[in-house]
């Protein structure tokens, strides 16, 4: 999220967010507290959001299968990414 403010300072917007709050295994309380402190470090708004409300999440599935848009099928993170590799090679076998 810092790089993020950071970018959108850099680049001339006046507001940043995230759409990790889609997430199910995200929590959007302390992903706006925190986008809430880093913007007034980096003297940018920040635009709090719970995209998992009224079916968020479901509906960001549907909209990316209708329009073939690429949807990472894991957190991002390292380990999970590792995980994933290994879900899909014992698939695989």
């Amino acid at each position: 999220l810092e790089r993020t403010a950071q970018a959108a300072v850099r680049t001339g917007n006046t507001i940043f967010g995230t759409t990790l709050t889609v997430s199910p295994l995200k929590n959007a309380k302390v992903l706006n507290e925190l986008g809430e402190a880093i913007g007034e470090l980096a003297h940018i708004t920040w635009l709090p959001s719970d995209f998992k409300k009224k079916n968020g999440y479901l509906r960001s599935v549907e909209l990316s299968r209708e329009y073939e848009m690429y949807r990472q099928d894991y957190c991002g993170c390292v380990f999970s990414k590792k995980e994933r590799e290994r879900q899909i090679a014992s698939e695989l076998i």
